[in-house]
């Protein structure tokens, strides 16, 4: 499963998202400021239809107590640094804003410190300095919040004057955060705290750049050519922040964090980089379908043509791969092992024969050396006829006081099947008098071939047929896996969840909790009450990773509870 810090990143980045919308661009939104040669940006054109935020409104309002609960007690557990005073201010002054949100759950409680739901916003690069932009709904009920905060914690943010612009400040060592209100944007950004003007004037926005991204329109030209919606999309150009090493004003101000005298990038070491960033030159991503309950949104690395002609041909879905059912959790990749070696040595070859002369890249020469001597190496079989693998979990209870019911299968796509199961019969003796044969009928393992290591020991079928060997435990249907769909879109891994699969999550969590310290048990508690909140906003996921003429695409599919 997904790692759930990434889930809650997405929810909160389509909660932002609604502070982020807007009609078509024009010089004082917030495309106006974003220079036309970003080196990364995401952005909404359009506000989120009514419909949607509507939905997601009443989801905030059911997620609210859980997640203002989690950051409470973050800020109520003790660190080692509590001693020194700028720990304690920076702890005070979150407790203060904690307090501020804690009761605004409805978009009409947001309005009151002049967040607007219908605003539009947009997240991008003054050269290589990450600036948030979004339009507030009312300034001035903003600045009273601020107040508000700092009255409540007993400290003040520090203030500039930034050509008679102010701005807000909060330092952390040597780098600080930058707040400003100008007109009916907040503008944020981090800097260096000995940052030039010139260059903080052109991070606030003071100085606007000569061309803007919502007069080239190329967000609205990358949603046409890629099919997004105007919900969310976006670039990270990565030839860009190439050019931009060593030459980007934001570059060297942080680069004098670390050294008085950055060393420049010399031409040998910047050509080579070029190269590198020419075999992967841009990540695009945005929404190709946004509705109140259901979202497609696409992520994909460019890759040259050859590497990505090179890519697809690992492409060896396994059966299933094509439209899972509705299981717990099912996952499908596509290992195709001699392919993928073919595929490494391909990328490693050319360094081993031409090693990089930049001395930055010394690892990576020793790397190659050491990484194609490994690859080499003679793949014996069965290990060399693999081309996937499945996995499935249908079902999963455990009560309390039982045995656990899991229904649970597990396929290996493979050339030669009937080698694995004949070397399984050689190494296993209790496997001698296995009768499979390749036509897909079940047959059940030997008793006690399973450890009984918790206690359980589940019943085991096995089946096989010419492309794969599959196991279940449980009522699976083995016949169906082995014949299931495959799928011819490029596929190299689909995972398929549903909501119900958190719902597993949190019991488990319930069941293991005896084995934690008593502090740990609190913070494990509200995981397993966001858990909840999940199964119910959640209908079903569909995460697939495809190798296509462009390069690596990862299109996520979220279904959300009506």
């Amino acid at each position: 499963m997904f790692d759930n810090r990434l889930l809650r990143t997405a929810v909160l980045g389509g909660l932002l998202a609604l502070a982020a919308c807007g009609k078509k661009e024009e010089d004082t939104s917030p495309l106006g400021f974003v220079p036309a040669d970003t080196p990364f940006v995401i952005a909404n054109t359009e506000a989120v239809p009514e419909a949607t935020r509507a939905a997601w409104s009443r989801q905030m309002q059911a997620a609210w107590p859980v997640i203002i609960g989690l950051y409470e007690q973050m800020l109520a557990t003790p660190t080692p640094d509590d001693a020194d005073p700028r720990v304690q201010t920076a702890r005070n002054v979150a407790k203060a804003l904690i307090d501020e949100i804690k009761p605004r759950n409805t978009p009409e409680k947001w309005a009151e410190i002049g967040l607007g739901m219908a605003s539009r916003g947009a997240v991008y690069g003054v050269g290589l300095v990450p600036v948030v932009r979004i339009e507030l709904g009312d300034a001035d009920a903003f600045r009273a919040m601020i107040a508000r905060v700092e009255a409540a914690s007993g400290a003040k943010l520090g203030t500039l004057d930034v050509g008679g612009q102010p701005v807000w400040t909060i330092d952390i060592d040597k780098v600080r955060g930058l707040i400003a209100i100008q007109d009916k944007h907040l503008v944020a950004s981090l800097l260096p705290v000995n940052a030039e003007e010139a260059l903080v004037r052109g991070v606030l926005g003071l100085d606007k750049p000569e061309q803007n991204l919502a007069g080239t329109e190329a967000l609205a030209k990358l949603g046409k050519d890629e099919g997004y919606t105007p919900y969310g999309s976006g670039w990270v150009d990565l030839r860009r922040v190439v050019a931009l090493l060593d030459k980007d004003p934001g570059y060297r101000a942080f680069a004098r964090l670390v050294t008085e005298t950055p060393v420049p990038i010399d031409d040998t070491c910047r050509a080579e980089l070029d190269g590198v960033v020419a075999q992967m030159p841009r990540i695009v991503f945005g929404y190709t379908r946004f509705e109140p309950t259901h979202m497609d949104m696409t992520t994909r690395l460019d890759l040259a043509a050859p590497i990505a002609q090179s890519l697809q041909t690992l492409s060896v879905p396994p059966p299933g791969s094509a439209a899972p059912a509705g299981a717990l959790y099912d996952i499908a990749l596509s290992l195709p092992v001699l392919k993928l070696k073919d595929f490494a040595l391909a990328r490693i070859e050319p360094v081993v024969a031409s090693p990089f002369k930049c001395a930055a890249f010394a690892d990576w020469n020793t790397q190659a050396v050491e990484l194609k001597q490994q690859l080499s190496q003679f793949v014996p079989p069965p290990l060399s006829d693999f081309t996937g693998l499945r996995l499935t979990l249908d079902r999963l209870a455990w009560p309390a006081d039982g045995e656990p019911d899991v229904a649970a299968r597990l396929l290996v796509a493979s050339a030669n099947p009937t080698a694995i199961v004949g070397m399984a019969q050689l190494a296993v003796p209790a496997l001698a008098e296995l009768k499979l044969a390749a036509d897909g009928k079940p047959v059940k393992l030997p008793e006690g071939l399973i450890p009984d290591s918790m206690g359980y020991a589940p019943d085991v079928s096995v089946a096989m047929n010419d492309k794969a060997l599959a196991f279940a435990t449980g009522d699976g249907d083995l016949p169906g896996y082995l014949s299931a769909a495959v799928a011819s879109d490029g596929q190299l891994m689909r995972v398929n969840y549903t909501g119900a699969f958190y719902t597993l999550m949190g019991d488990l969590m319930t069941r293991f909790s005896a084995m934690l310290p008593e502090k740990d048990r609190a913070n494990l508690e509200q995981q397993r009450e966001l858990y909840a909140l999940y199964a119910q906003w959640f209908k079903h996921f569909d995460i697939h990773v495809n190798a296509t003429s462009k390069g690596l695409e990862i299109v996520q599919t979220v279904e959300l509870a009506p």
